[in-house]
């Protein structure tokens, strides 16, 4: 089963990366070197931290075994190693999801949604499903399926080029609940009321919590002061149906 986890920042968002640049790989060092906010230095660094020490945990091998590579479309894979890797970020938080088989994940901060990106993006019945409901109901659905939308097509390796209207997020809710289990399905999980994670893969690997963690600063730790604390389990957002 995939499984996914999430990584709150919190006011770790805002520090000096400059500490733990070492534990990260040339690539992504010369990638944050390119930011000038600390926020998105922040979400880049961790980002790679987080995805190796999670699939060194599911692999059972040490963090300085993994290295994460990225495709020609910028799919990102861990080289040499048999299991597969999403990753998404924003505002403070970072998912990231890890599987057997080909898995996709996506986060997004909530913020106002707007109609006529519904309209260019959902299919009809998406647009009608959501049209039943007023504020904040709306924006919240409308999260859930632009994060469902964006990991199916980090599942099949597209990115946005593959057109996030392509997508069906209510075949992948109702497969969640009913369908086979090689058919391709979608679950979402709601972080804190401000943020959506979405999750698409095959529904025999669909997995049925996230697991929350946050950076905790001590004497020694994994990263220097620094380490990955595990919190929480969050339960899957109720699907909504047809």
């Amino acid at each position: 089963m995939a499984e996914v986890f999430v990584l709150a920042l919190g006011d770790w968002l805002e520090r000096d990366v400059s500490p733990y640049l070492s534990y990260a790989s040339a690539e992504r060092r010369e990638t944050v070197a390119r930011f000038r906010h600390a926020s998105d230095k922040s979400r880049s660094l961790w980002a790679e931290l987080f995805a190796r020490q999670r699939l060194a945990e599911a692999a059972g091998v040490s963090f300085s075994e993994i290295e994460i590579a990225h495709d020609e479309k910028g799919k990102p894979f861990w080289k040499g190693g048999s299991l597969s890797v999403s990753l998404s970020h924003s505002g403070g938080y970072i998912a990231a999801a890890v599987g057997r088989e080909a898995v996709g994940v996506d986060v997004e901060k909530k913020r106002k949604a707007v109609p006529a990106v519904a309209k260019r993006w959902f299919q009809p019945e998406e647009n009608a499903l959501l049209e039943r409901f007023s504020e904040p109901e709306r924006t919240r659905l409308f999260f859930r399926l632009w994060t469902m939308k964006e990991a199916a097509l980090k599942y099949a390796g597209e990115g946005l080029s593959g057109g996030l209207e392509t997508v069906d997020c209510l075949a992948l809710m109702e497969a969640a609940r009913n369908g086979g289990e090689d058919a391709l399905a979608g679950r979402s999980f709601s972080l804190e009321g401000d943020a959506t994670v979405g999750v698409v893969t095959r529904r025999g690997e669909l997995p049925t919590e996230a697991r929350l963690f946050t950076i905790e600063a001590v004497e020694q730790g994994v990263y220097g002061d620094a380490y990955f604390a595990e919190r929480a389990a969050i339960l899957p957002t109720e699907e909504t149906g047809r």
